[in-house]
């Protein structure tokens, strides 16, 4: 593996679930505490308690996290697990490789729009 390049299940990651840095920060801190509530996660990623429930959501739907009430924890499917555990490894060796390719991930509206674009003929 090169420095430009991750592990497949992190790509996996990003190019299915992890759509925005937002998504990023909730999950590498849930699987960092072990065990979170929403409030928490808004406050210590400073990010708005709304999106932060948003976010969960989307988590909970790719089966990445699972809740018992307030509290989010890592999945304890095998297979997710690691690639959570590979993620935030990841996140913690080469947290800039990782946030670039959460920036390149093809925005699914822009991709959208790109299918409609008229080009010029030379």
């Amino acid at each position: 593996m090169d420095d430009n390049s991750l592990p497949p299940e992190v790509d996996r990651l990003i190019g299915e679930t992890l759509a925005s840095m937002d998504h990023v920060e909730v999950l590498f801190r849930i699987c960092r505490e072990g065990e979170a509530t929403a409030e928490w996660l808004a406050r210590d990623a400073h990010i708005e308690a709304t999106r932060v429930a948003r976010v969960l959501r989307d988590l909970e739907d790719a089966k990445l996290v699972t809740s018992d009430g307030p509290s989010y924890r890592v999945t304890q499917n095998p297979r997710d697990r690691a690639a959570v555990e590979t993620f935030a490894a990841t996140y913690n060796a080469r947290p800039v490789t990782l946030i670039r390719a959460v920036y390149a991930r093809p925005s699914p509206v822009r991709s959208f729009a790109d299918a409609f674009r008229l080009r010029r003929e030379d």
